[in-house]
């Protein structure tokens, strides 16, 4: 562990940890400013634009400062996690793409804006249903609740993970571009590449550098009733984190709105709303904080996870 860490310059470990793929890093969070000022200006917003695009009780608030450690936590784990996801997705492409008899000469489904397409659409299919699990498992949902116990929302809440949650989004991933990989070099039995940007999915790219951020903040952009059952928008997804009960369990997509669509988990607003959000009961009345620090958000996951555990083995015992 430590010899990795120690074989990395201080340009890779700047790249870990703000690099293109990191929704926070400095040239993203520019446009997110730039794009913050055209709103501000569309709105006619009356107070001056850094006291309303960073407000100081959000941006000063303990969750946030919890965002921003985990964050830390989360990329310097991610360190020694890479090489598993490489190691990972390379069997599993090389495993599918060995089961494959006869290849097919087309050359339409090698085309790297048709696999980028086909990829982004995938990852974003299973992206939804992954969270769905997650808010639906009685056992998964103690870790993902770390994410929804967010008592303000900024960029880097998209951080606020349980490690447990990241291991889990990285398998699954690692599952998914191994059997891309596999399944086109098993058909196509050549190599193929994606269009990318920086490194990233050229769809994917477009979503992050002018959306992403927006998702997790206090700043209202609705796409309105057409283009919201396309694609997710910063108050789909702020509602999606909304503790009233007519928010509870819509909204799961990422980026493209037309699972939750086709799925019944759809909702759009038709004005902007005043939201507070958090964690809830049934009733839509905010639970207590459990993750006030970083001991807590690791270790009360565990326990609320071994105590359905437990709940479950006593009830099949019965």
């Amino acid at each position: 562990m430590m010899e990795e860490l120690q074989s990395l310059s201080l340009y890779d470990i700047y790249v870990r940890f703000f690099g293109s793929s990191t929704v926070i890093a400095p040239e993203y969070i520019l446009i997110t400013l730039l794009i913050a000022f055209i709103v501000y200006k569309s709105k006619a917003i009356q107070t001056g634009f850094w006291t309303w695009a960073v407000p100081k009780h959000i941006y000063t608030h303990s969750s946030t400062f919890l965002d921003i450690k985990l964050f830390f936590i989360g990329k310097f784990l991610s360190i020694f996690g890479l090489l598993n996801k490489v190691v990972l997705t390379t069997f599993i492409a090389s495993f599918l793409s060995g089961q494959f008899s006869s290849s097919l000469t087309s050359n339409i489904f090698t085309n790297p804006f048709i696999i980028a397409g086909i990829i982004f659409l995938g990852s974003d299919f299973i992206a939804y249903w992954l969270h769905r699990i997650y808010h639906d498992s009685k056992l998964l949902w103690p870790i993902h609740s770390v994410h929804h116990s967010a008592e303000v929302l900024t960029p880097a809440t998209t951080y606020r993970q349980h490690p447990f949650a990241i291991f889990i989004s990285t398998f699954v991933q690692s599952v998914f571009y191994g059997s891309v990989q596999g399944i086109f070099l098993g058909l196509f039995a050549t190599e193929f590449t994606t269009a990318e940007i920086f490194g990233i999915n050229a769809f994917y790219f477009g979503f992050l550098i002018l959306i992403h951020n927006f998702h997790h903040s206090h700043i209202w952009i609705n796409f309105g009733p057409f283009w919201s059952k396309m694609f997710i928008s910063p108050a789909q997804h702020q509602i999606h984190h909304s503790i009233a009960i007519e928010h509870h369990d819509k909204n799961f997509g990422e980026m493209l709105a037309i699972w939750d669509w086709i799925f019944g988990t759809l909702y759009i607003p038709l004005e902007e709303q005043k939201l507070t959000v958090g964690i809830a009961d049934e009733a839509g009345k905010k639970l207590p904080q459990k993750h006030t620090g970083v001991i807590t958000v690791m270790i009360v996951p565990i326990f609320d996870m071994w105590s359905v555990v437990t709940k479950s083995w006593r009830s099949l015992k019965k």
